[in-house]
């Protein structure tokens, strides 16, 4: 694999230098972009209070008096506007288009790699959002009906009798974060001011693109087939506080329960909700908690799994998400050891957890 790399690596380096480029040219565009909106929104504030001080006498409030409507300029409130559409559409147009010529050579030169580094493997960028599997998986507490979710790819194998597939997915949850957000939107002044931070000024200081800004999950999804056959269902979680909060808050699996257990390996860095306990101790025999430990480590990221049915689930939290290139320089060997080695391990996973 090692060879194989470093070829591909010589196959795509000049690809990589070109995608850098042509995202750094979004990037700034899109900073610009919302550089404007930013100030246009305090101005408006600024407007907005100007209000309050109708009798002040200081210059640089009174410079808002000329934007109110008066009987002998009735349209004065409406100049802002046309000047942020004025100053937006140029930057909004080069940043659409700036967008698009990346996004391209991105997923041109990611299904060269694949393809590459997999041959055998079927690849797909144009795949439908695997919404029911998701859903099933019973990893995301609070999906709905009107989550958003996006696809950026889908690989399909088949090894041992087995098929697995590996989506590379962003799922904008509705979860209490989203929901607090939500309710703060409707009070007046403050939803101005959590709409600069949340659609502005992250747009403005991050280095991410635009299509990644606001997914709660963003990364890569498997389900495979499970040789064991369960009446209810095992969820494995990340232990921590968000997840056990989205868990109790849930008004979707009120039939589970915590299990417990006692390695303390695993306990430390998961926690599992299930429909029986002992179903659960017999699908998390002690070697398999072993094993899913290990897949962590060898993943080095967040991971979240399920059995249901026949079914297995798992979920990887990556930001940049396994089908787009990281933000940063892409001139690395790097950049391709990283994903051949999250697909290889992907590929694998019924072998490292001995699910057949």
């Amino acid at each position: 694999m090692e060879r194989l790399i470093e070829k591909v690596y010589a196959e795509v380096s000049n690809e990589l230098s070109i995608i850098y480029q042509k995202r750094k040219y979004t990037l700034f565009f899109q900073k610009i972009m919302w550089l404007i909106t930013g100030a246009y929104f305090v101005l408006m504030l600024l407007n907005i209070g100007a209000n309050y001080f109708p009798n002040s006498k200081n210059s640089f409030l009174s410079f808002f008096e000329q934007f109110k409507a008066a009987p002998n300029n009735p349209y004065a409130n409406i100049y802002p506007i046309i000047g942020l559409v004025i100053l937006l559409y140029p930057t909004a147009y080069g940043f659409a288009r700036a967008f698009q010529k990346f996004k391209i050579k991105e997923t041109q030169t990611i299904a060269k790699m694949v393809k590459m580094l997999f041959p055998k493997v079927s690849f797909a960028q144009n795949t439908a959002v695997p919404t029911n599997e998701i859903a099933k998986s019973k990893l995301f507490s609070w999906i709905n009906v009107n989550s958003l979710m996006y696809s950026y790819g889908q690989l399909r194998s088949s090894t041992n009798d087995n098929v697995i597939n590996i989506a590379d997915i962003g799922i904008v949850e509705e979860n209490i974060s989203n929901k607090t957000i939500g309710s703060f939107m409707r009070i007046p002044i403050l939803n101005i001011v959590l709409i600069i931070y949340q659609y502005v000024l992250k747009n403005i200081f991050t280095n991410k693109s635009a299509d990644n800004v606001y997914y709660t999950f963003r990364g890569m999804f498997c389900w495979l087939r499970f040789k064991k056959s369960l009446n209810g269902h095992t969820v494995i979680l990340t232990n921590n506080q968000r997840s056990k909060l989205d868990r109790f808050f849930s008004t979707h699996f009120k039939e589970e329960q915590k299990i417990h257990l006692e390695d303390p390996r695993f306990t430390d860095q998961f926690i599992v909700y299930g429909t029986d306990q002992i179903e659960a101790r017999y699908v998390l025999s002690t070697a398999l908690m072993e094993r899913i430990v290990t897949l962590k480590e060898k993943f080095n990221q967040p991971i979240l799994l399920s059995f249901q049915n026949q079914q297995m689930y798992l979920a990887i939290k990556n930001e940049n998400g396994l089908f787009s290139f990281p933000s940063g320089k892409l001139a690395s060997i790097k950049i391709i050891e990283e994903l051949a080695n999250d697909i290889e391990t992907a590929l694998q996973i019924s072998t490292e957890l001995k699910l057949n």
